[in-house]
């Protein structure tokens, strides 16, 4: 049976949300379309363009981020003239807003049988900042989990932004969970990890509409390449990634060892940039700690393939963290905060690296120390579970799962 799904996504470009989106809506095995926002020339032209608030005034873009008139109808007259059996929902609540629910629940009312699924890449669902942080107090938050009106991030300011911007983001939180009812309009949530699923079972979602499914990783698992003394980043540069911790640790750890010649490569961009590189020039060891621009993926890859470490330490969960499973596919051994998707990410699915207490520059030097102390066991034991971590996380075998979810629910019409 030949499946007619419809994907829909802010973007083609930008993320790791994207590449999930656009490995999904290539899918060989059914007939796709897709909706997008349309930001660069050389970008596919969608079979729905959908417009970003961003585009316009403050005033009607304000209006465009809580609810897109344009985005609703742009999807409603593509569901009234096309016959889909499924609508498969990535990111689109910041570009494309919430509008689009409401398209989707006429088409319901009127074609019972359209099914929607959606992929989860971050905690919207059940954070209106969608990222359990709280941005003004740099923290973590779970207080609207489990919560019926979640507008915490009014009274809280959790946007990094400020009150007005939280306001927005709680307003529209709000349209979207009481009068489009976005939770009860999805059949099945596909969530790429663990973590992110005990999440929103906490926050009272069924656990029988929730299915665990890996990203993929699109890369080819590398030979082993002659490694330096390096430690690597690569990502955005924004608060919530912790960097100048980073910054800190490596430059403690040094001075803990006169005979430490390890290098800090930090590749990526952002508006904690200028900050980074300041905190780094005060470093006593400035000359080691090494800034890169973002580049495209395979530059990136020549980038770190000779670095033995990679480490993250970010403050907030992360859902599903890719770059940990791409770190070892270039026998990069990896190194995290023990908090969200990240622990999730080496203690129970790679079992490849370590983690350390989060924001404990200490906890970060002990484990630094004893991946260095044991350090080819731990290269032998990357590379007898490669073979185990292509097959999960290969574009194959998730597409085979992703229509697996896709025919059960055709199934159960």
């Amino acid at each position: 049976m030949n499946l007619n799904i419809l994907h829909i996504n802010s973007f083609d470009k930008k993320g790791g949300a994207e590449i999930v989106f656009n490995i999904c809506r290539k899918n060989p095995y059914v007939k796709n379309f897709s909706g997008y926002v349309k930001i660069s020339d050389d970008s596919e032209y969608p079979d729905i363009k959908f417009y970003n608030w961003e585009d316009n005034n403050k005033l009607l873009g304000t209006l465009n981020y809580i609810f897109s008139i344009k985005n609703y109808f742009s999807l409603k007259r593509f569901l009234e003239n096309h016959e889909i059996d499924i609508i498969h929902l990535h990111g689109f609540f910041a570009s494309i807003s919430p509008s689009i629910l409401l398209a989707i629940k006429k088409i319901k009312r009127r074609r019972k049988n359209i099914k929607v699924i959606q992929t989860l890449h971050d905690f919207h669902l059940i954070c209106p900042n969608a990222s359990l942080y709280n941005f003004n107090k740099n923290k973590l938050c779970e207080k609207c989990i489990g919560k019926t009106v979640k507008l915490y991030i009014i009274k809280d300011n959790c946007d990094r932004r400020g009150w007005i911007h939280s306001l927005i983001k709680g307003i529209r939180s709000f349209i979207s969970n009481h009068f489009l009812k976005h939770k009860e309009l999805i059949d099945r949530f596909i969530c790429p990890g663990e973590f992110i699923k005990s999440k929103i079972i906490q926050d009272g979602i069924s656990e029988n509409k929730i299915i665990v499914i890996r990203n993929p990783v699109n890369i080819q698992f590398n030979e082993y390449t002659k490694k330096e003394n390096i430690v690597c980043y690569y990502g955005r540069f924004s608060k919530e990634k912790n960097l100048e911790f980073l910054i800190n640790a490596f430059t403690k750890w040094k001075e803990t060892n006169n005979n430490n010649n390890f290098k800090l490569l930090l590749i990526g961009d952002g508006e904690e940039k200028p900050i980074l590189i300041d905190r780094a020039k005060k470093s006593k060891f400035n000359k080691d700690i090494i800034f890169e621009k973002f580049v495209p993926q395979q530059e990136l890859f020549n980038l770190i393939k000779s670095a033995k470490y990679f480490s993250l330490a970010s403050n907030c969960y992360e859902v599903a963290p890719m770059s940990v499973i791409e770190a070892i596919s270039h026998n990069i051994i990896p190194i995290a905060p023990d908090i969200g998707g990240m622990e999730e990410s080496i203690i129970k699915l790679s079992k490849v690296g370590l983690t350390y207490k989060s924001n404990d520059i200490n906890s970060w030097i002990k484990a630094i120390n004893i991946l260095e102390s044991t350090y080819e066991e731990r290269i032998k034991d990357l590379t007898n579970i490669k073979n185990i971590l292509v097959k999960e996380f290969s574009i194959e075998n998730y597409l085979l799962k992703i229509n697996e979810v896709y025919q059960s629910l055709i199934n159960t019409h």
